[in-house]
C-alpha cells in the first residue's frame, strides 16, 4: 500500500509538471517535447499524443530486451491513464503570465517536481511510465547508470522534436531554454535524490514478497 501511494503521487507529479512547463512558455521539459510537438503539429490533445508516444516506447522496450514481460504489458493501460491525467491537468491548470525571471524560477522548481515524480515511480517499482521504463530498460540492457541514460534520452527526445517540426515546416514547438535546462538537469536532480533520499523502506516492502 505504501509503495502504491508513493507511486500515485509520483505519477501525478509528472503529469502536473508536464502541463506546468507548458504554461511557463519557456519550452517544455525535454522528456515531453516529442509529445507536445506531435500535439501541436497534428492538432490532437496532449494526452492523446502522450499515449501514442508511450505505446511506441513500450514496443521499443520489448525490442531491446527481446521479450514481452508483464511489466511491459502493464505499461499499456498506464499509458492511457497517464494520457487522461495529462489532459485533466491541462484542463484545470490556468494559463500563466508574468516576468521571464519569475517563469524561469518556477520552471527550475518544477524540474525538481518532475524529478521527484520520476524518482518515486522508478523506486516504488510498481509500473513505470513508458518514458521511465524505456530509460530503465536501456540502463539494464547496456549496464549503464539510470541517471546518465536519462540525460542522454532526454537530449535525444529534444533532437527528435526538432526534426519533427522541421519535417513538417512548423516552428519549433515547445523547444526553448527550459527544454535545454531540463534535458541536462533532470537526470542530475534524480541522481541527487538517489544519493540523499534513499527509499529503503519501500525496498524492504518489496523484498518481503509484495508483488511488483
Amino acid at each position: 500500500m505504501k509503495r502504491f501511494i508513493f507511486y500515485v503521487i509520483g505519477l501525478n507529479l509528472i503529469a502536473a509538471a508536464v502541463v506546468l512547463n507548458i504554461r511557463y512558455d519557456l519550452g517544455v521539459a525535454a522528456f515531453s517535447s516529442v509529445m507536445y510537438s506531435i500535439s501541436e503539429i497534428y492538432h490532437i490533445s496532449l494526452g492523446t499524443a502522450s499515449i501514442i508516444c508511450y505505446l511506441i516506447f513500450v514496443l521499443v522496450q520489448c525490442f531491446l530486451s527481446r521479450k514481452m514481460t508483464v511489466a511491459y504489458v502493464l505499461e499499456v493501460p498506464l499509458s492511457f491513464a497517464f494520457g487522461f491525467l495529462t489532459d485533466l491537468y491541462d484542463l484545470f491548470i490556468p494559463e500563466f503570465g508574468g516576468p521571464v525571471a519569475v517563469r524561469l524560477l518556477l520552471f527550475v522548481l518544477t524540474m525538481f517536481v518532475t524529478a521527484m515524480g520520476v524518482y518515486l515511480c522508478v523506486k516504488t517499482d510498481v509500473v513505470l511510465t513508458p518514458t521511465d521504463g524505456i530509460v530503465k530498460t536501456i540502463s539494464e540492457v547496456f549496464s549503464l547508470p539510470f541517471s546518465a541514460v536519462k540525460n542522454v534520452f532526454d537530449i535525444s527526445l529534444v533532437a527528435i522534436s526538432a526534426v519533427l517540426c522541421l519535417a513538417n515546416s512548423t516552428k519549433l514547438y515547445g523547444i526553448g531554454i527550459g527544454t535545454v535546462l531540463s534535458a541536462f538537469v533532470i537526470g542530475r536532480i534524480i541522481k541527487i535524490y538517489e544519493k540523499y533520499l534513499p527509499m529503503e523502506s519501500i525496498g524492504k516492502v518489496k523484498k518481503s514478497g509484495a508483488p511488483s
